[in-house]
C-alpha cells in the first residue's frame, strides 16, 4: 500500500501590491506637504525691541542692499513703484504696506521708498524688523 504524502503548500508572498501602496502614500505626503517658500530678495532685517506684529498683510515693498525696489517679490524699481502703488492703494488707501529693508542699505534710499508709498495714497506703513538674537 501506498501512501501519498500530502502535497506542500508554497507560500508565496507577493510584494508588488505593498510596494505599490507605500508609493502611494509617498506621493499623498509630498503632494500635502506644505513647503516653505524663500523670499526671493535676501535681506537681513534690522532689530527691534518694540516690535509689534501686523495682522493685515496686503502689500510688500522691499528695499534690498544695493538700493533695488520691488513690490511683492517683483522688481518694479523706485521710479514704478508710484503707479504700482496707486493702482493697488486707490481701492483700499489706509492697506497696510510692509516696507521690508535690508539692516545695511542707506537711510536716504529708505527715506525715497517711504516718500514714494505716501505720495501713492499709502498712508499705513509698517517697516519690517527682527527681535534682537531671533532668525527669520
Amino acid at each position: 500500500m501506498e501512501f501519498r504524502g500530502r502535497a506542500r503548500i508554497r507560500s508565496h508572498l507577493d510584494i508588488a501590491p505593498l510596494i505599490d501602496i507605500v508609493f502611494l502614500l509617498l506621493v499623498f505626503f509630498m503632494l500635502t506637504s506644505t513647503f516653505l517658500v524663500p523670499e526671493a530678495v535676501e535681506l537681513k532685517l534690522p532689530e527691534s525691541r518694540s516690535a509689534r506684529k501686523v495682522e493685515e498683510v496686503t502689500l510688500t515693498v522691499t528695499l534690498d542692499r544695493r538700493g533695488e525696489v520691488y513690490l511683492d517679490g517683483e522688481p518694479v524699481g523706485l521710479e514704478g513703484l508710484r503707479a504700482a502703488l496707486a493702482s493697488v492703494l486707490e481701492d483700499a488707501p489706509d492697506a497696510p504696506v510692509i516696507l521690508k529693508s535690508d539692516a545695511r542699505s542707506e537711510v536716504q534710499a529708505l527715506i525715497r521708498v517711504m516718500d514714494t508709498i505716501r505720495s501713492a495714497g499709502g498712508s499705513n506703513i509698517a517697516i519690517a524688523t527682527l527681535q534682537p538674537g531671533k532668525e527669520p
